[in-house]
């Protein structure tokens, strides 16, 4: 674990990297200040990995902090003073898996404020028809099962890193470049927004055949209930 912690991004200029932090997060970094940017990369991925590992996938309060150092970090290697290394991507990737929490909520907002307007006596349509509440729960549990599965991906990558670099630094040198690091970053992305589609479209087909039984049930104990009043 401390090994993985020396592995992050070492700046190549503390000063001027201390005033670029200072106009992102005013009062966070200073020189001499509480935490230095390097700091703020060891909490973020001890967060990461506590939250990852320890608490379950729909836990509000964690992701919540997790999203917040998630941006701090992003402003952080925005830097052009941020040495180049593999960890650097996979930091930078681990810092936007955050994204498909922001997404969560927003999808969470959306369909609150639509379900609002329904009880006023307004119906929102979305493709011919009412989206249901059970497809929209279904999206959104399953961008936090994609963001969990990014976010193992990714810390798995950057223990591989650590560990190639204790035990064989010269036979794997010219593996680890950040050409390698984007590349096998771009291959979780692909593994994880192919699994998050299949999925998504598998449950959303079950969803709609289950309301058009619905329909359909409904429909035929309607009919039928003229008749057997008639007899």
């Amino acid at each position: 674990m401390n090994f993985i912690l020396n592995l992050l991004p070492i700046h190549r200029s503390d000063k001027s990297t201390w005033q670029i932090s200072s106009w992102c997060w005013p009062g966070s970094v200073t020189e001499g200040g509480f935490l230095t940017p390097k700091a703020w990369l060891r909490l973020f991925l001890l967060l990461k990995l506590v939250t990852v590992l320890l608490f379950p996938h729909s836990a509000d309060l964690p992701l919540l902090v997790g999203s917040l150092f998630g941006l701090r970090v992003l402003l952080l290697l925005r830097s052009p003073h941020i040495s180049t290394k593999p960890s650097t991507v996979f930091l930078g990737q681990l810092a936007l898996t955050d994204s498909l929490v922001l997404l969560h909520w927003m999808l969470r907002l959306g369909s609150t404020l639509t379900w609002w307007t329904e009880e006023a006596g307004y119906e929102i349509k979305v493709w011919g028809s009412v989206w249901p509440r059970e497809a929209v729960s279904m999206l959104c549990q399953q961008l936090l099962d994609a963001h969990h599965l990014a976010s193992l991906l990714l810390l798995g990558l950057l223990g591989l890193e650590a560990t190639l670099v204790s035990r064989w630094p010269q036979q794997t040198r010219r593996y680890r470049t950040s050409r390698w690091a984007q590349l096998s970053c771009n291959l979780v992305w692909i593994l994880v927004l192919l699994e998050l589609c299949c999925t998504a479209a598998a449950r959303l087909t079950n969803i709609s055949d289950q309301e058009v039984s619905c329909h359909h049930l409904f429909s035929c104990q309607m009919t039928d209930q003229p008749s057997r009043l008639a007899s």
